[in-house]
């Protein structure tokens, strides 16, 4: 997104009414002087903000009793458990607002899935509006690195996990501080992830260098309940809190044949189940009968037409064969329920889809139904959740990420298999899926239903009779994340010895659980003595300072990038070649080296042979530049594979093609159709390339290599169409889609109806934004003004700063130069 693109037009005297606008003329510093009867320590005022915001006039009893803590009280690190839907969110935000408008100091929040982050920014920018503090999203490409520098207001910094690894090393290499202020506090969602392959390594590398290189800094961590929580707790050096808690009574039923019973726990925590009710196929037509012999639609029907249901679904093709039997039994009169609206949804779907709707979607809406998974675009995606939420939605066929990645509430969830793929699923995955059971405030309780065949009773019973998983680290098999740790630390001065590395490991939760089984074990040093071996082979440290740990100007800049050292080498050697031949004439060679490394799609050989037999000009060249000849193809058609050219360079080249597609506005649908790969797969490796941009701008701004200072300047250029997903669009649109929850379509209807700017739709009235925005929710109307409004301020107020800034240097020049004058 440009930064320069929203501001140009807010004269001083609109941005002096905006201010006016949002906090009614309130001029008080910043919240010191509270309230008389004050909100946590917050003042009142936020308390009526969650009321109007969230929805939530009250909070839960433990919510309280967590809040008035001593731990909590005394800024003491503290992680907290309970089931899906406790309402652990509440409590982290009422700390992260005191955190920003109290004490002043910015905080880190991270959070697992690209989806939350942007639900998460969205939802608190009205916050950040009225209570004067910035919301920056930090996902992708998008977000600042370093951020920008705020000293007016603190700053929330929404992140990815992969993202707020990049911005912890960067609040290390500036001793504490990020943005202009000091990081008070860094909260964490799903603190369970620890434990996940990757993931969970990069995520106990990044908590274990904010412990060991203390700068008076709170983390709060929020998690599912999991069976080791103390040992957590001591890695964190944390309170730990647990509950078991839930606003509404879940009931636990199994599905046998046409029986569903209900599951019982026992004291002693055997279980039992009880016959409840047997399914009425009797309203079934024979062809009905025949079509959905497990009577999914019959408990669909059941919960109609005031209840909603979620569907978790095995695997992803299975979604939608699940999502074409439940609209096809649940019986037609539901078609006739809320048709404006549904009519509304398809609409919208369509100016997504650039003219073009899922079949199956243009049907199963109208009955309610949708299905969700990887293959729909963040777009399509986006308004199905809104509409489920809403109410125009009653039932949606997903697979379990969206009961981690999204907050989906339903009264009913249907589990149609006990499996994930093909594996047996976790007790943590099952919990977080019968966790979306029950909305609190509509109903008194939610139900859940697993279908189980007669091969798979035992497996269930073991599965609802299992003991809560432990969390168990994976850093000692992440040999790629324990390097970047060794490399980060180094890079921003935390550590400049091998010792001083080993003191650091020890402070793992990897070498906390591994001493637990072996007291005398030398598991830390020995694996930071290979793992420095291993970057001394690879050129990592400079080899010739002796007695003190210094990286090559390469792993500096890998660091700052937040690649791995092996990856930024490559990336280095790559832009070497290509700079003395690079191809210019047209986005394909840039598009070519911003496409990962690690990114393989498998394409079906007719459709390769198709594509690579009909290169043209500039996509030619960059083949044969590359070294994919005739020969090459002749390769291809004979043995599938190419002997004399490197995969990753032949899976790079095929990639890049589709996204010269795109920016040559293609639509994604022909783009799909072209390459023979569902929308949303194509869109996700946008994104992924997107971040790719980003780090290698980032690798070759701080690499400061003249035989590559061109490449910062033309990766600016790219960048941002890659952040926003669609390459192709005008950039008139690209300040519009820089707002939460704007996609290309409502970007595409803003425009038209005369909202052109931000400062337009800051201006807007929330229902004239609904009125010319297909199925576009009152909720979501507010947040896009709060957002705007926040944006077009945050942008004017860091202007302000540098001119402040700006001319402070120039007074003190001006001062020197009349010294010199005067000793003249």
């Amino acid at each position: 997104m440009k930064t320069t693109s929203f501001t140009a037009d807010i004269h001083p005297s609109q941005k002096r009414q905006l201010e006016e606008t949002t906090f009614n003329g309130n001029s008080q510093k910043r919240f010191h002087e509270m309230d008389a009867q004050d909100f946590f320590g917050l003042p009142h005022k936020v308390k009526h903000m969650f009321k109007k915001h969230k929805q939530i006039s009250r909070l839960y009893d433990w919510q309280i009793e967590c809040l008035n803590l001593e731990a909590v009280k005394n800024k003491e690190n503290l992680v907290y458990a309970l089931p899906t839907s406790g309402g652990k969110t509440l409590v982290a935000e009422i700390l992260m607002l005191r955190e920003l408008i109290v004490h002043e100091r910015n905080v880190i929040f991270i959070l697992p899935y690209v989806a939350l982050v942007q639900e998460k920014v969205q939802s608190l920018c009205p916050f950040g509006l009225n209570l004067e503090f910035n919301v920056e999203e930090y996902v992708g490409g998008k977000g600042k690195h370093p951020p920008i520098q705020r000293k007016r207001k603190s700053s929330l910094y929404v992140c990815t996990l992969e993202r707020g690894a990049g911005l912890v090393d960067c609040m290390l290499a500036n001793d504490g501080q990020l943005g202009g202020r000091s990081i008070g506090m860094i909260v964490v969602d799903e603190l369970h992830l620890l434990g996940e392959q990757k993931r969970g390594a990069l995520l106990e590398s990044t908590l274990t260098k904010v412990l060991h290189f203390n700068h008076n800094i709170q983390i709060i961590g929020m998690s599912a309940t999991i069976g080791n929580m103390q040992e957590i707790g001591n890695f964190l050096n944390a309170y730990v809190y647990t509950r078991d808690f839930r606003p509404v009574q879940l009931i636990e039923t199994i599905k046998i044949d046409d029986a569903i019973f209900v599951i019982n726990k026992d004291i002693d925590g055997s279980l039992n189940s009880k016959l409840n009710r047997k399914l009425n196929f009797s309203v079934y037509s024979t062809d009905m009968k025949k079509l959905d012999p497990s009577g999914i639609g019959l408990l669909v029907r059941e919960i109609l037409p005031s209840g909603s249901c979620l569907i978790f679904c095995p695997t992803k093709s299975s979604c939608q064969s699940i999502a074409k039997i439940v609209y096809k039994t649940i019986g037609k009169e539901v078609a006739h329920v809320d048709l404006k609206k549904k009519e509304e949804l398809y609409k919208a779907l369509k100016v997504e889809g650039d003219g073009k709707v899922c079949p199956l979607l243009s049907r199963s809406i109208f009955f309610g139904v949708a299905y969700h998974n990887s293959g729909l675009t963040n777009a399509e995606r986006k308004l199905l959740e809104e509409s489920f939420l809403s109410g125009i939605l009653k039932c949606i066929c997903c697979t379990s990420t969206l009961a981690a990645g999204v907050n989906l509430p339903a009264q009913r969830v249907i589990i149609t298999s006990p499996y994930v793929g093909r594996d047996f699923m976790k007790r943590s995955t099952y919990r977080q899926m019968v966790g979306r059971a029950g909305r609190a405030g509509l109903t008194e309780n939610g139900d859940s239903v697993i279908l189980c065949q007669e091969n798979d009773k035992t497996k269930i019973k073991e599965l609802l009779e299992r003991g809560i998983e432990h969390v168990d680290s994976c850093l000692g098999t992440e040999e790629n994340v324990v390097y970047s740790m060794i490399l980060s630390s180094v890079s921003t001065g935390c550590a400049s010895s091998q010792q001083q590395l080993v003191d650091l490991m020890k402070r793992t939760l990897f070498i906390q659980q591994t001493e637990k089984l072996n007291s005398e074990c030398t598991v830390a040093s020995d694996l930071v003595e290979s793992c420095v071996d291993k970057l001394r082979s690879i050129n990592a440290f400079d080899n010739t300072i002796e007695n003190k740990l210094k990286l090559t100007p390469i792993a500096n800049a890998a660091v700052a990038a937040n690649l791995d050292i092996l990856e930024a080498q490559k990336l280095y050697t790559e832009l070497m070649e290509a700079s003395s031949a690079l191809i210019l004439t047209n986005k394909l060679h840039l598009l070519y080296l911003a496409v990962p490394y690690k990114e393989c799609m498998t394409l079906e050989r007719q459709n390769v042979l198709e594509i690579m037999t009909n290169l043209q000009g500039d996509q030619q060249a960059l083949a044969n530049r590359l070294g994919l000849t005739e020969l090459c193809i002749s390769q291809f058609i004979s043995y599938g594979r190419i002997k004399n050219v490197s995969e990753i360079i032949w899976n790079k080249f095929l990639m890049s093609l589709i996204l010269n597609d795109l920016w040559n506005k293609e639509s994604i649908w022909t783009v799909s159709q072209t390459y023979n790969l569902p929308r949303g797969t194509i869109h996700s490796f946008l994104s992924r390339t997107a971040s790719h941009a980003s780090s290698i701008l980032r690798f070759t701004e701080s690499l400061n290599d003249k035989k590559l200072d061109h490449f910062p300047m033309l990766f600016q250029n790219i960048v941002p169409k890659l952040n926003i997903g669609i390459l192709g669009c005008s950039s008139d649109l690209e300040s519009l889609m820089g707002l939460p929850s704007v996609r290309f379509g409502r970007a595409t209807q803003l425009f038209k109806a005369g909202y052109k700017t931000l400062n337009d739709v800051a201006k807007a009235n929330k229902k004239e934004l609904c009125n010319v925005v297909n199925n576009l929710p009152l909720k979501v109307a507010r947040e896009m003004i709060a957002s705007a409004k926040l944006m077009l301020l945050s942008e004017a107020e860091t202007l302000e700063e540098l001119a402040e800034s700006l001319r402070a240097d120039l007074n003190q020049s001006m001062s020197k130069s009349k010294e010199n004058i005067l000793w003249f």
